[in-house]
């Protein structure tokens, strides 16, 4: 009698976004790389160690994505020998920016003028960043 042992086989799984820092709405892609998934492995994505549901795929992208929000992927393999068969990716955590909206205000010296006279005006910015230009 012949007898074939297969070597144990470790799943990992990890997941990379294509941005963790984001405007508020902004999608983010996640995209994951596996190994010793087997030939039908199952994918589960978590928001927050909670699933999403229908999120079943090894690629996952969202637009609801708020700050502080850590997401992983669980790995179910079906490769023979699979030791564990469940894996978890370390968790990657979002960061939201609030979306502002740039204001500007101007300012007359003078609202009334005669002709040839000079006027000077004076711009305010507001949410312009730290290095606006006018």
């Amino acid at each position: 009698v012949t007898v074939t042992v297969n070597p144990t086989l470790v799943p990992t799984v990890s997941i990379a976004a294509n941005n963790t820092t984001i405007c508020s709405g902004a999608q983010i892609d996640f995209t994951s790389t596996v190994t010793n998934e087997g030939a039908a492995p199952t994918y589960q994505w978590f928001r927050n160690t909670v699933a999403i549901s229908g999120a079943t795929n090894a690629t996952y992208s969202t637009t609801t994505a708020v700050g502080g929000d850590s997401y992983t992927l669980r790995l179910t393999s079906n490769a023979t020998c699979a030791s564990p068969t469940q894996v978890t990716s370390t968790p990657i955590v979002i960061t939201v920016t609030t979306v502002v909206t740039p204001t500007v205000s101007l300012v007359a010296d003078k609202t009334t003028i005669c002709p040839g006279e000079t006027v000077n005006f004076t711009a305010t910015g507001g949410n312009g960043g730290s290095s606006p230009t006018y």
